[in-house]
């Protein structure tokens, strides 16, 4: 046995049996490697990285007695096929008692598309980039990696506070404010439009890239507020799902954003070590469709900066198994209408060697009980990259296109001027 899972990879164990639930990673290239060299890259992989030569056992990592490279490759069709492909990568399980990844790769001799799928267990946002960065490196000058031994789970390096005894206090009083938040959102809701669980049903994903000069602006203008991109783009993400799907509606909207763990664990964890130390955290917001942009994303940081200041990031990591169960055995209501993560300025380079690296894209599977819209967003090459996923029982393809160009006409106001 590699090891048991923690308690937050339970909980997205949990949220895979209920659905498919994968991390899908897309590197776009020109003058791409050849396919033996990427699974050669693979092949170096599975042995430095524990997790991707484990299979999910009842309660267990066990690595598997001969470790598959899980690689297929196909003639690359058209610029757009591998969207194509990610969907269906967003909606096919991974076999639990196999290899937790399998690769595809969309090849011609001068571009190609490289779609790795993660159980969302065993992989975050920084360790996901770490690997992507090994392959390329590797693809582009061959060197073998040591084997790294896997680490705990997250909770095992969580600070003293927030552990035994001493953390009983402050998972109380989270609790408490939870539960208050809870009763006071369906309260407020009583009459209005709420997420519908809708079983069933296919996700989609979309995506929308942003200039550099757009970027800038909006970096600076929300330093001189005092505001985080991630406020930014959640406010907008938030307000325009209000405008088109709650009719601009004044009403309590769910969001949620994530925390990278990593730097606060002690000690540290580098990213090198492919795990998922993340933290979800949820807030309420009133929000309308004729809110100022601004304003709300002060009102949605205003509540997200005391949270991470008090800790909240490791009791809702705490808490992350009991509440999923929560969900899936009432299956009655979703965990929210928004979901992002932002997880800011890459580590990729734009060339490794001869590789040209033109695109960088992460989607998550969609599920009937998470969010209605989610967005993974990142900075590469200085433009900003979202990648957006829907799902076909809450709205159609042209919906989500309208929802999306809301967020791109948001994002533009506020940068001009």
């Amino acid at each position: 046995m590699i090891r048991n899972p923690g308690i937050f990879e339970c909980a997205l164990i949990l949220s895979d049996q209920h659905s498919p639930f994968n991390v899908i990673s897309v590197l776009r290239m020109d003058d791409p490697p050849r396919p033996e060299s990427v699974r050669a890259a693979l092949t170096m992989l599975q042995r430095r990285h524990p997790f991707l030569s484990a299979t999910l056992q009842p309660k267990a990592f066990v690595p598997l007695p001969e470790p598959k490279i899980r690689f297929s490759v196909l003639k690359r069709e058209s610029d757009s096929a591998w969207l194509e492909r990610v969907e269906q990568e967003m909606n096919t399980r991974l076999d639990a008692s196999s290899e937790l990844w399998r690769g595809l790769y969309l090849f011609d001799d001068t571009q190609a598309e490289l779609i790795l799928t993660f159980h969302h267990a065993i992989m975050d946002a920084a360790s996901g980039m770490n690997l992507l960065d090994e392959l390329l490196t590797f693809c582009a000058a061959p060197t073998d990696l040591p084997r790294l031994e896997a680490v705990p789970p997250v909770e095992v390096r969580f600070p003293p506070e927030f552990k035994g005894v001493r953390g009983s206090f402050p998972t109380l009083k989270y609790a408490v404010a939870q539960m208050a938040d809870e009763l006071s959102y369906w309260l407020r809701v009583r009459g209005k439009r709420v997420p519908a669980v809708r079983p069933g049903g296919r996700g989609f994903a979309a995506t929308l890239t942003l200039p550099e000069p757009l970027v800038d602006a909006l970096s600076r203008k929300g330093r001189q507020a005092g505001l985080t991109f991630n406020s930014l783009l959640n406010a907008a993400l938030t307000l325009a799902l209000n405008r088109h799907l709650y009719a601009g509606a004044p009403t309590p909207m769910r969001t949620f954003t994530f925390a990278d763990l990593r730097p606060y664990t002690v000690p540290p964890t580098p990213a090198e070590n492919l795990a998922n130390y993340i933290s979800m955290l949820r807030f309420t917001l009133d929000v309308s469709g004729k809110d100022n942009f601004w304003e709300l994303a002060q009102r949605l940081q205003a509540k997200i900066y005391p949270a991470l200041k008090q800790g909240d990031k490791f009791i809702a990591s705490a808490m992350s198994e009991g509440l999923m169960k929560t969900f899936l055995a009432l299956k009655t209501m979703r965990m929210g209408a928004v979901g992002l993560n932002y997880s800011g300025a890459v580590t990729l380079k734009a060339a490794y060697g001869k590789i040209r690296l033109k695109g960088v894209h992460g989607f998550l599977s969609s599920y009937d009980i998470g969010p209605e819209v989610s967005a993974q967003a990142r900075l590469f090459n200085d433009e900003l990259w979202i990648d957006f996923m829907f799902r076909e029982k809450d709205m159609s393809r042209d919906l989500a296109g309208e929802i999306i160009g809301e967020v791109k006409a948001i994002l533009e106001e506020a940068g001009g001027g």
